[in-house]
């Protein structure tokens, strides 16, 4: 189907003669830091010492001559692109900030991000603002010089000062503050003596909500694509397309920038297609498993499901057993659904009555009951506690149960209560979910892609980073096939990169003693890799005896900050699923969703934006051959529909969710790792 797509990137014009910028190798403390990657390219004329590496340093004041800055007149158009970047930036900070006498949050490169003031929601705590990126591109989507505007969603910024709150509220609750349109951490706040904390202004974080008693505000499940195009469309011609601005950055009049058709594709017919039961295909999980039922059953002759329960909801197990063996409405029953057959012995199930400390009298119980060994046994946890409680404490009781239950070789699912009794009859919506993260723990497999098997191994490595201890771990290294078939997992800390190319050339070792060594190896990455990063990897392949391509495939998500397209021909605005778009560099963005072919999209499947892709590989010239590229964009488009936590679709492609779902989850456990027992199936789910 035919699509009219177009960015939120504008493009404007080179200045029209030669700019004269300022530098110096001494930094005057109002000047902006250049690493040599920055050097402006005349940088030796200027400076006969001068060496391009990491110990070097220069400064610049941009276009505002100083003491000791000695001036470079050069055309933007052949200088150094991220510098010249920078000054683009520069400029467009100096509008926003000392013209528009805006809020501005500058990001790590220097992008800018403007705060607006809004009077729509805010309280008597909070103001509310809406925020706004402008990041510089050069020439990658068109033959001008670039700015990407993206709509960054909303935050709150407390009325009462860091003085006020302080005699009620822990400092550690604080963490931006905003004083005089500027932003600080607050601890810098501390060192500064002409920062008044009566004059500091904390953005509201989760612990500061949480301790202001301000209610969680659920993620909406609407289409956010016309909201963020209007919001878009709204700040530009308000602050962007007017003359003021047009004097600092030169915007052509033609507004947003069409997609050319050249940079689109878009992924195979065949990767929306999954296997059910009998092999038989379809692309809906939603429906198919009602009439298809799943790929495979358990494999387990002898399941037994106990529950572990307060005192207070004893009454809610038989409830929940009642849904699970005649179903709730169209939902009909573990059985019926994903073939789920399974014997609650009477007795077994264990009711604890503290509430605060359950896991003494839990493993207490546990080591009473008689475990046999040719049963496999799932836990039905009836938490007392959401996983939105706002108590720490409690919230951890359902890690020390997952990690006890665990050590006992014993896979569990947590089913909150309070949500059952609240939903009444919509319950049976998540009956559905539960009972394919169910299959998937009991080793079922609920649906599989629909894919010629090759030769070549997937491994995939999620990052997530854990508020409470600041610490970001990796959930790594997960290892599938490439027709979605898991293999098994590795998990440690960022820092252990080492460890990580262990991880990896364990796998393909394991990979080959099942079957031959692999043609190619295919790595699904939380962020861009080194060369430092890839050189262990690739030292490990050696040692095996493999010569062979190894692909680093970078997935990120585009909440924010970041370039995206929309689909004019559709009310919705959002793109076909499947399509992709070159944005240069080896980059791509990539929609997965449920709208097909121009077809109604159902709000419970969500709106998602795309995913941004990056390509390397360990012999460049691969990443050039389109047939290839196509072949990998296809893989990744296909593993976002492994994901066997939810029957929706998903846009994270599994080799990413799950690694970030271990992430979030193992930190929690005592010394930080896993028991063997849950690193060869899917308990997280």
């Amino acid at each position: 189907m035919n699509q009219n797509l177009f960015f939120n990137v504008l493009t404007f014009d080179w200045p029209d003669k030669p700019v004269t910028l300022y530098y110096s190798d001494t930094d005057n403390g109002k000047c902006q830091e250049l690493y040599f990657t920055l050097f402006p390219k005349e940088a030796e004329a200027l400076f006969p010492e001068i060496v391009r590496n990491s110990t070097n340093k220069l400064y610049t004041t941009f276009s505002y001559p100083a003491e000791g800055f000695k001036p470079l007149t050069v055309s933007l158009n052949s200088e150094n692109p991220d510098l010249v970047k920078r000054y683009f930036n520069k400029q467009i900070n100096y509008y926003f900030r000392h013209v528009a006498k805006k809020i501005v949050r500058t990001g790590f490169v220097n992008e800018n991000q403007v705060w607006l003031k809004t009077t729509a929601g805010g309280t008597s705590l909070y103001d509310v603002y809406e925020k706004f990126s402008l990041k510089v591109q050069i020439s990658l989507v068109s033959n001008h010089p670039e700015l990407v505007l993206s709509y960054d969603g909303q935050s709150k910024i407390c009325k009462q000062s860091v003085a006020e709150l302080i005699q009620t509220i822990s400092p550690k609750c604080f963490n931006r503050i905003l004083h005089e349109r500027n932003f600080y951490k607050w601890e810098k706040c501390q060192e500064n003596e002409l920062i008044e904390p009566e004059n500091c202004y904390p953005v509201i974080n989760k612990e500061l909500e949480y301790a202001l008693g301000i209610p969680i505000e659920l993620p909406p499940r609407d289409n956010r694509y016309p909201t963020y195009l209007q919001y878009i469309q709204g700040f530009y011609k308000k602050y962007l397309n007017v003359s003021k601005f047009k004097k600092f950055i030169p915007l052509h009049d033609t507004g947003f920038l069409p997609v050319n058709p050249s940079r689109v594709d878009s992924t195979s017919e065949e990767s929306n297609q999954l296997l059910f039961g009998n092999k038989q295909p379809d692309t809906t999980p939603k429906y198919a498993l009602k009439k298809l039922k799943p790929f495979k059953r358990s494999p387990y002759p002898n399941i037994h499901l106990f529950f572990i329960v307060h005192s207070d909801d004893v009454s809610h197990t038989f409830t929940i057993k009642g849904h699970f063996d005649k179903g709730l409405d169209t939902f009909e029953g573990m059985q019926s659904y994903v073939g789920l057959y399974f014997h609650t012995a009477e007795g077994f199930s264990i009711v604890f009555k503290n509430k605060e400390n359950p896991i003494p009298e839990i493993e207490a119980a546990l080591s009473t009951r008689d475990f046999d060994p040719e049963i496999r046994y799932i836990a039905v946890y009836v938490t007392p506690y959401s996983k939105f409680e706002k108590d720490k404490p409690k919230r951890e009781i359902y890690y020390q149960l997952k990690e006890l239950l665990l050590k006992r070789r014993i896979t569990s699912q947590a089913i909150d209560p309070q949500k059952m009794v609240e939903q009444g009859l919509n319950w049976r919506y998540s009956l559905p979910n539960i009972a394919v993260a169910m299959l998937a723990k009991l080793d079922g497999i609920p649906w599989r892609l629909n894919t010629p098997i090759k030769n070549e191994l997937v491994v995939g490595d999620g990052a997530f980073k854990q508020v409470d201890i600041g610490v970001q771990y990796i959930g790594s290294a997960f290892s599938f096939t490439n027709n979605g078939r898991f293999n098994r997992f590795e998990y440690f800390l960022k820092d252990e990169i080492d460890i990580l190319a262990g991880s990896i050339g364990n796998a393909v070792k394991t990979y080959a003693t099942v079957n031959a060594s692999p043609d190619r190896l295919i790595i699904h990455f939380y962020k861009t890799m080194s060369e430092s990063e890839m050189e262990p990897i690739l030292q490990q392949l050696e040692e095996l005896g493999l010569d062979i391509p190894v692909f680093i495939i970078t997935i990120n998500k585009t909440e924010s900050e970041d370039i995206v397209a929309f689909d004019n021909s559709w009310k919705g605005y959002m793109p076909n699923s499947g399509t992709f778009i070159g944005i240069g560099r080896d980059k791509y963005l990539l929609y997965n969703n449920t709208r097909y072919n121009g077809g109604p999209v159902s709000k419970s499947d969500g709106f998602p934006f795309p995913i941004k892709l990056k390509i390397q590989c360990s012999v460049p010239e691969l990443t050039k051959d389109m047939k290839t590229v196509n072949e990998l964009i296809d893989q990744v488009y296909q593993f976002s529909r492994m994901y066997w936590k939810s029957i929706r679709q998903q846009n994270l492609p599994v080799t990413i969710k799950y690694p970030e779902m271990v992430a979030q989850i193992a930190p929690h456990f005592t010394g930080n790792d896993i028991p063997p027992y849950g690193k060869d199936n899917l308990w997280f789910l």
